[in-house]
């Protein structure tokens, strides 16, 4: 079947692309995780471990019922661990200022 053409090239996107820029593609499906608790965390081997756990209610019996469930297992190295306390103690001060606010508008009230 000589007479018979090849299937076209179909392009694909390079991921990121634009060099050193964030892929809205690649992004998209990155996960959105709820925590309510670290229960847990330690140090091995250079890594940072965190276990993240949820609040889960459900209905057993006709009774309201809580238990955890582990949503995710953080692991990072020293400079991830450094970023994210930065991170942290970022949403802190934010968390401050915002109570500083509304504490102010309460009073004007």
């Amino acid at each position: 079947m000589a007479d018979t053409p090849a299937d076209p090239v179909v392009p694909t996107e390079q991921i990121p692309s634009v060099k050193g820029a964030l892929s809205g593609i690649a992004s998209a499906g990155a996960p959105f995780i709820f925590i309510d608790e670290f229960p847990n965390s330690g140090y091995y081997n250079g890594i940072a471990h965190i276990t993240c756990e949820a609040i889960r209610f459900t209905t057993i019996n006709n009774s309201v019922v809580t238990d955890r469930i582990t949503v995710a297992h953080l692991r990072m190295n020293a400079q991830a661990l450094k970023a994210l306390k930065m991170a942290i103690e970022n949403i802190d001060k934010m968390v401050i200022r915002d109570a500083e606010r509304i504490a102010a508008l309460a009073t004007k009230s």
